[in-house]
């Protein structure tokens, strides 16, 4: 029996194609750390595989398809960081998209910037005395790194950054959240790289048949987004772990080598 927590291997674009998926466009959405870049133990050392550059410049020359990173990074950073000017970039878990056809700020985030660089301070203050841990301001929202700190520090940094920021969570203004080794505030709004998904989706390509691929806990929201919109979710990682997406690719290796398989097509 199938467990509905564990998505199904990949089946290839066959699948797809033989289904009629596709028929009236494709959009094709992709997070960036762990999916299109190797995770690495320091985020600014990250960039795109070998070849990936060049499958993403063909596939989004393809009629009828539109390609897009959504990425917890800043806007500016991941844009730098894939340098293809033919793509949608969504940044900071898509508060903030821009590419061909279509630019977005979410209206409620601009208020919420001096308190964050208020948390910033503080929360680097806090953490000054605990070896490598990384803190990036990306204007919008905070992310507190700590891949490079040994294993024990780890429960510590997560608990200080939740302390500190407790004054301004409480107050229902910013929220926490988690991804891999590292943990977030950002602002209080109603959005998510879910969110970011269906505006691009209701911009740009409404018809079309939607795929995520994602590897971290804040790529569910677009799993989710793309499969209720009738498209698919593919996850990027181990065979236990467990993920809404309908699909999962091992490695950013693999996902290499799918979209290379669809740039043919």
């Amino acid at each position: 029996m199938t467990d509905p927590n564990r998505p199904a291997d990949f089946p290839g674009w066959s699948a797809f194609f033989g289904a009629g998926a596709g028929e009236s466009g494709i959009l094709l959405l992709l997070d960036f750390d762990g999916t299109l870049s190797e995770i690495v133990e320091n985020p600014d050392a990250a960039e795109l595989r070998p070849g990936n550059a060049q499958t993403l410049d063909k596939l989004s020359r393809k009629p009828r398809l539109t390609v897009g990173i959504v990425s917890g990074r800043s806007l500016q950073d991941v844009a730098d960081r894939i340098a293809l000017s033919n793509l949608i970039y969504a940044g900071n878990h898509g508060m903030e998209i821009k590419g061909p056809g279509i630019r977005y700020l979410h209206p409620e985030v601009a208020a919420a910037v001096p308190g964050l660089q208020e948390i910033r301070s503080r929360v680097s203050t806090a953490l000054a005395g605990i070896p490598g841990v990384q803190v990036e301001d990306k204007t919008l929202t905070l992310t507190v790194h700590y891949r490079r700190a040994p294993a024990r520090y780890h429960e510590e940094v997560e608990s200080i950054v939740r302390s500190v920021a407790h004054p301004e969570t409480s107050t229902d203004q910013y929220r926490i959240t988690y991804a891999k080794a590292a943990i977030e505030v950002r602002p209080a709004v109603d959005w998510h790289k879910g969110r970011a998904l269906e505006f691009i989706r209701s911009r740009l390509a409404a018809r079309a048949y939607t795929i995520y691929i994602g590897d971290d806990r804040t790529d569910e929201d677009a799993f989710e987004a793309a499969q209720a919109a009738g498209g698919c979710g593919i996850f990027v990682g181990p065979a236990d772990a467990p993920s809404c997406a309908r699909y999962r690719l091992e490695s950013p290796a693999a996902v290499s080598a799918v979209l290379a398989d669809l740039s043919l097509r």
